[in-house]
């Protein structure tokens, strides 16, 4: 498997992908993670190895904040005042048929919260082979992110949505400064939403999750959701804003400017999104297939032991060390903290491991 002692090293292994800070712009941003998607699963162990070895995240992660940075508006914070204690104060996260998506039973699942809030490491406990996750916010100018072939690897959904009914929101830049906001973000977004509703109906061997703030502010009704799983983030609007501000790095002014076009949508808006957050909250709170949990719960320290373990399993993997994989597995399964769910997505991990070492291995005796 090869021990590379630089981060230059395994950077230029052609059979990883390694996401760094020296990739500056969107292009090869998803050039690199499209290409990490498709890899087989056990480059895909090797790759998150190096990754946190070097750069202390896996590679999902590094996309997620490499990302974050290429996208900061630290600017908009600035002028910020908040009228009402009710934007300090974080609400429990909210679960609206885990048990159903977990099951397969519901396998559409709709993640809510503020920019900042946590969607993105809610969505990743819970992404697996079988789980498509996509993020709304790629919707926007996304010929000039992604070619039609990158969409193909990148998500089979978001593939068929540009390459069907979605092919006249498949437009970069240039395209866009033609449109008007009516003509194109606020159609975009609902277009797809629906889309992806009656896609995954049709497409039930596999999970998908649907992320962005885009749900809230484009569909009035929640109710438009009763039929699929929908996990709402309770953090704050101030401490969303603030994880944020954490992760971001400044751009140069014009930068921000154009983003500020390109969204048409000025901070004090944010403040009404909680409005449009607590209507959601308050219909699904009633519903029977609610449960809620708060961000610094037993949920939250299951989420960090199965991203530990899973770091240890690829850890093993790269070590050759199947006893130590083993052991992983024999641990989870003994742990009567772990939920079911959590403690499945580790064992499957293990045996993924164990087969495609015993797999390494024997091709190395031939």
């Amino acid at each position: 498997m090869g021990k590379y002692t630089s981060l230059e090293q395994a950077v230029n292994d052609p059979s990883l992908a390694i996401i760094t800070d020296h990739i500056t712009t969107f292009t090869e941003l998803n050039r690199v993670y499209t290409k990490y998607r498709v890899l087989p699963k056990r480059q895909r162990r090797i790759s998150n190895y190096y990754s946190d070895e070097f750069l202390g995240h896996t590679v999902p992660e590094m996309y997620v904040l490499i990302k974050d940075k290429m996208k900061a508006d630290s600017e908009f914070f600035a002028d910020l005042q908040l009228p009402s204690e009710k934007y300090m104060v974080s609400e429990p996260d909210l679960y609206y048929k885990e048990d159903s998506f977990n099951s397969g039973d519901t396998n559409i699942c709709f993640i809510l919260g503020h920019s900042g809030s946590g969607k993105s490491m809610m969505a990743r406990t819970l992404e697996g082979d079988d789980i498509d996750h996509i993020e709304l916010d790629d919707l926007l100018l996304t010929k000039d992110h992604f070619t039609m072939d990158e969409l193909k690897d990148y998500s089979d959904m978001f593939y068929s949505f540009f390459a069907g009914e979605g092919a006249k929101y498949y437009i970069g830049v240039d395209e866009r400064d033609s449109l008007s906001k009516e003509e194109y973000e606020d159609k975009v977004f609902i277009d797809f939403v629906k889309f992806a509703m009656d896609y995954a109906n049709q497409h039930r061997d596999k999970k998908y999750i649907v992320e962005g703030i885009w749900i809230y502010l484009y569909f009035d009704d929640p109710s438009a959701f009763d039929d699929y799983a929908v996990f709402i983030k309770g953090t704050s609007f101030l401490k969303s804003k603030i994880r944020t501000m954490k992760r971001e790095a400044k751009r140069e002014k014009e930068e921000l400017k154009d983003r500020k076009e390109m969204f048409g949508r000025a901070v004090r808006n944010y403040l009404l999104d909680e409005d449009k957050i607590d209507s959601y909250r308050k219909y699904f709170s009633d519903k029977p297939d609610t449960l809620f949990r708060e961000e610094s719960n037993e949920a939250t320290k299951q989420a960090e032991t199965v991203v530990s373990e899973l770091r240890n399993i690829d850890k093993c993997f790269v070590d050759e060390d199947a006893d130590g994989i083993n052991e992983i597995m024999s641990n989870a399964e003994g742990n009567s903290e772990l939920s079911n769910w959590n403690k499945m997505r580790i064992i499957n991990e293990c045996k993924f491991a164990l087969f495609d070492l015993g797999r390494s291995i024997g091709r190395k005796g031939e």
